[in-house]
């Protein structure tokens, strides 16, 4: 220790440099992140429903779609006219390829193409009402809603977002946004909230905690220096190297900054004590580090394990924040025995003007539990923890990461409303026979009705389904011949080419059916793929609820995995440090029965287990 002082306080001045340096390119690096928005990171790598989903989008080219709704208290010829200037507009937007909704340029109505801005409002409302749940506009307890399809590219992103509530904001229609895509784009001002926002104010509640245990400004800033200058440093670093920060990485430098301040207090605590005790400042920096060096290398090493254990768990998030938080916890390390000698060397004035109170009365409180009320709480701890953990639910959809005051999640939740659902699922039909046969027609209309019968559905979109509405709407009759089923295509792919090569590929009778379930749960999805499994179709069912689905049914088991793997290298590390077993195995109980503690509260409160509250436990461990 004596010797590196000794090189901090003859270097000094080259040094604080060299630390200036640092930091001025790590706040470059800042500049230049990345976002990743892409739902996917969520997901398990090698999932089968990401197979599918790849090969649906092969057959039927991009299936995604944004779902726009507006909203108006009377429908006539001018809100007719905004329509069809909104549908222009939508249409124009970059990265949108095709619009379906209530106004398109021209229509067929009456055996002729006519524009529709011409036709009466009435007219058109009774034409869109044979379309049932088809029909781009929908009246409920007298309000009318007015529906429009995008169809767009996998570019679709912030850009075109901005784009669509430009072209949105240019009239006063409340509108209702949901989609997929649109949804990844809007999480972008999230993790733009998180990144500027959460750090702050982390620092300030700690600087907060710290300053009543300190008793001074001056040294409580000192402590929180290392945990600060540790997560920029990790931002630049995944500036500077092109790396993405989502969702879940975003929180990485909250997590640098509540773990690795701990090291800082301890150093300042026992710094501010060396002063007292009348040392010099290269002394008591030396003395300071003699005491705490090494169980500071240790927390760094074991928080380090923390988060490296949630490489277990296989998704691109989690590898992402546990190499992500690791390197920042490793960071902060460093900045701890770097930059507070660095600073410290100068020799400014760290003693409080007053003593704090706070930790002789929490010491107090806390011997009254040593001893056997200490093992007896922590026995009840892991006992309710095993008890309750089979009680925790394992839930986590698209729309888990917005809290319900969004206006993403209010968004998505009035479309349900009103339509039945804004993010479907899909499942793709091989046909023996041609598509366009009465046969053919029956066996996927057996299939609908089925899945329509269930509780678990809300509405289905087929193709045969608006082949129905349509038919019955021009000649009053259902369909049972195969004229009347190749007619019916021939006038949707003459009105809306764009929709209906979406969901049926009559090359190689091949077609596409989208299920809006009542609700994302996984009990939900999965009695749904089980009763299409069930039907003698040869089909396949995909959607990115399903690759969601497939996490969220191995968390559990990843989640035991990462904690047992986490232990004990935790434990290897404290036997090897501090040369017993005994020690070592001491060490890691309080951490067995926080985690016993957290699986009870959990379990009590509802909160589930996924892939954002999994990082709970490695800040524990």
């Amino acid at each position: 220790m004596k010797s590196y002082t000794n090189f901090i306080f003859k270097r000094r001045k080259l040094l604080f440099v060299l630390f200036l340096v640092v930091n001025i390119s790590a706040i470059l690096g800042i500049f230049a992140i990345k976002l990743n928005t892409d739902f996917g990171l969520f997901t398990t790598n090698n999932s089968v429903y990401q197979d599918r989903l790849d090969a649906m989008e092969e057959n039927f080219g991009n299936v995604q779609q944004i779902v726009v709704m507006l909203e108006s208290n009377q429908f006539d010829e001018n809100v007719l006219t905004d329509l069809s200037e909104i549908q222009i507009r939508l249409f124009n937007i970059t990265n949108v390829t095709y619009v379906e909704g209530p106004a398109p340029a021209t229509m067929f109505l009456n055996g002729e193409t006519v524009v529709t801005t011409t036709v009466d409002p009435e007219m058109l409302l009774a034409y869109y009402s044979n379309l049932q749940e088809y029909s781009p506009i929908q009246v409920v307890d007298g309000t009318y809603y007015y529906v429009y399809t995008l169809f767009v590219t996998e570019d679709f992103g912030k850009t075109d977002v901005s784009a669509l509530e430009t072209a949105l904001g240019k009239y006063d229609y409340p509108s209702y946004v949901s989609g997929e895509l649109y949804n990844q784009a809007k999480i972008v001002d999230y993790v733009l909230q998180i990144l500027i926002y959460l750090p702050p104010l982390t620092i300030l509640l700690v600087l907060f905690v710290f300053f009543l245990q300190i008793g001074a400004i001056k040294p409580t800033l000192f402590s929180v220096l290392p945990a600060g200058i540790g997560a920029l440093w990790t931002l630049g670093l995944i500036g500077l190297f092109g790396n993405e920060v989502s969702i879940l990485t975003a929180i990485v430098p909250v997590l640098v900054i509540v773990i690795g301040s701990a090291d800082g207090l301890h150093f300042m605590t026992h710094y501010q004590d060396a002063i007292k005790s009348g040392l010099s400042e290269q002394t008591a920096i030396e003395k300071t580090l003699h005491v705490v060096g090494i169980p500071m290398i240790i927390t760094t090493l074991t928080s380090m394990a923390g988060f490296l254990s949630l490489l277990s768990m296989g998704t691109s998030s989690t590898v992402d924040l546990a190499l992500f938080a690791t390197l920042g916890i490793f960071l902060a390390g460093v900045a701890t025995w770097f930059a507070l000698p660095l600073i410290l060397s100068g020799g400014p004035n760290v003693l409080p003007k007053r003593q704090s109170k706070m930790h002789q009365n929490v010491s107090g409180f806390l011997k009254k539990l040593w001893g056997i009320p200490s093992i007896a709480i922590a026995l009840v701890l892991v006992a309710l923890g095993a008890t309750f953990a089979g009680s925790i639910s394992h839930e986590f959809d698209m729309l888990s990461i917005y809290k319900d005051s969004t206006e993403v999640a209010k968004s998505a939740k009035k479309i349900q409303s009103v339509v039945g659902g804004s993010i479907p699922i899909y499942i793709e039909i091989d046909m023996d026979s041609t598509l366009l046969s009465y046969d053919s027609y029956l066996q996927v209309s057996a299939l609908t009705d089925q899945l329509l019968a269930m509780p678990e559905v809300d509405h289905i979109v087929s193709p045969y389904q608006l082949f129905d509405y349509l038919i019955a709407a021009q000649t009053n009759q259902d369909i049972t011949t195969d004229l009347q089923v190749q007619t019916a295509y021939y006038a949707i792919r003459n009105q809306s080419i764009e929709m209906i090569s979406k969901m049926m590929d009559v090359h190689d009778n091949r077609l596409r059916v989208l299920v809006f379930p009542v609700n994302q749960e996984n009990d939900t999805l999965g009695t749904i793929e089980n009763a299409v499994n069930d039907s003698s179709l040869t089909t396949s069912v995909s959607g990115v609820q399903y690759l969601l689905r497939d996490l969220n049914t191995q968390i559990g088991v990843m989640q035991l995995e990462s904690i047992a793997i986490a232990l004990v290298v935790v434990f290897l590390m404290l036997a090897i440090s501090l040369q017993s077993i005994k020690t070592a195995f001491l060490g890691v109980l309080p951490m067995i029965s926080t985690v016993a503690s957290i699986y009870f509260f959990m379990g009590v409160t509802g909160i589930p287990l996924n892939i954002t509250t999994v990082i709970i436990f490695s800040i524990a461990i």
